[in-house]
């Protein structure tokens, strides 16, 4: 009744996706990678496509695979399809990896790897959209994360449109002069890729699985209906008014963009209320380790977006783009991702080695299968290196120059990296349950807390 309902390559997708993490991290503390290179440089390029497509969309694409059976209640259209998404998204990255290599100059870099390894990604998220949109088409009218999530696989698929358009004006000169403008749209790239593909369905996700784990209401009324429509519609009037600008430049256009940005803005602010709300309204009294880490991340997604206010309101909505993307990607979606991995994991191992046997005898709790005082040091160490990092990265050069800030933003989130290997040790422990083995048959006890709530086993 349950193993049906499990995807068979979810905790691979999280494993390579940690893989990637690691290794973007490493390139950043080694010096390959901004601060110490430019934003543009090559090496820039890797780490960002190795945090965007290795890490956080094959963590996502990991966690749908799972949950969208469980928010439709259809199983996906094809396991092997799945494998399929991880394979094609895994050789593409690595293409597209030589393509930038070649790009500056590398030897071991080929330039038509560039398109090559995009056309690949693309293929991928093709097939997961297929995957993933058909169960969720089918299962109209939608619950509210399940819409959220279909908003986001849309702008996933602009997002690697776009991508293979940058790759091959790059790497085919004769494309170039009708492709040209779109070179100037890096920001729409990254807004429809961070924005609209991950911080929409981030969102989505959260509202499925912060209520689940905190036995708190799911229905989100008006803010969540709210968080959606100004979410789905600022994004698209941002990204569709900046790419418009690029081949008719008008004043009006310039309008739209920021009424879209603004209302992006509110759309997190209504969010960050609403996980207020959902936080006090919980029936679960004591919050695990995962809940109470995350956190952490909303707060680095409302730094984020006030220093993009900031920016905006001061006329220069370019300054600190870097931190921007720092807090983004490594404080809000990487931060959110590591937390919540720390309840998936232990979770989908409780349900493939001990579901079929709930009810039959004793069984551990899912809180078994890890050990919290060993692992919410590296949470607290993982933040802590992100906001100095990123603090270190905004100090302006009156204040200090790059030649300190940029060793110390290194170090700092040499903090996190210790942290990411740190905590995919626990995965791995519970992946593997080795603290019940490390237990023994005492852990076994037959008590109500022993067993996850039915409400848990439902959703899983």
């Amino acid at each position: 009744m349950i193993s049906h309902r499990l995807s068979r390559w979810t905790l691979l997708c999280f494993a390579c996706a940690l893989v990637n993490f690691l290794a973007a991290q490493g390139l950043i503390v080694a010096g390959v990678s901004w601060p110490a290179q430019a934003p543009a440089a090559p090496g820039t390029l890797i780490v960002v496509h190795l945090l965007a497509i290795g890490w956080l969309l094959l963590l996502m694409l990991g966690a749908l695979f799972q949950f969208v059976p469980v928010m439709t209640s259809r199983p996906l259209m094809s396991q092997r399809a799945s494998l399929l998404t991880l394979v094609a998204v895994e050789v593409g990255l690595v293409g597209m990896i030589c393509g930038f290599l070649a790009v500056g100059g590398g030897a071991l870099g080929r330039i038509h790897c560039l398109p090559a390894g995009g056309t690949l990604v693309l293929a991928g998220v093709l097939v997961a959209g297929w995957n993933l949109g058909v169960p969720l088409w089918r299962a109209r009218p939608l619950s509210l994360p399940g819409r959220m999530v279909l908003a986001g696989l849309g702008f996933l698929l602009l997002t690697v449109t776009l991508g293979l358009c940058f790759a091959l004006a790059l790497a085919v000169p004769s494309l170039a002069p009708p492709l040209a403008p779109l070179l100037g749209g890096l920001a729409d790239h990254a807004l429809a890729g961070l924005g609209g593909w991950l911080t929409l369905t981030a969102m989505g996700v959260s509202y499925k699985l912060l209520p689940m784990f905190m036995l708190a209401p799911e229905e989100r009324g008006l803010p969540g209906e709210s968080v959606l429509l100004l979410g789905a519609g600022g994004f698209l009037l941002a990204i569709g008014a900046g790419l418009a600008q690029l081949w008719l430049p008008d004043a009006a256009l310039g309008i739209a963009r920021r009424l879209g940005e603004g209302a992006v803005a509110l759309a997190i602010g209504v969010y960050l209320w609403d996980v207020v709300r959902l936080y006090r309204t919980r029936r679960r009294r004591v919050l695990e380790l995962h809940n109470r880490a995350a956190p952490a991340a909303f707060a680095c997604l409302a730094l984020a977006t006030a220093l993009a206010l900031a920016g905006l309101a001061g006329g220069r909505p370019g300054d600190h783009a870097a931190v921007l993307v720092l807090l983004v990607m490594l404080g809000w979606l990487g931060g959110l991702g590591l937390t919540q991995l720390y309840k998936i994991v232990p979770f989908l191992t409780w349900l493939r080695r001990f579901g079929s046997g709930l009810g039959r005898g004793p069984v551990p709790r899912v809180p078994d299968l890890v050990n919290e005082r060993r692992a919410a040091p590296c949470f607290l160490l993982y933040f802590a290196g992100v906001l100095l990092a990123a603090l270190c990265a905004w100090l302006p050069a009156a204040i200090a120059p790059a030649a300190v800030t940029a060793p110390a933003c290194r170090a700092c989130l040499g903090l996190s990296l210790l942290a990411t290997v740190g905590l995919s040790v626990e995965y791995w422990r519970a992946w593997r349950a080795r603290y019940l083995d490390a237990a023994g048959a005492g852990a076994l006890a037959l008590t109500p807390s022993s067993f996850p709530t039915i409400r848990e086993v439902d959703h899983g």
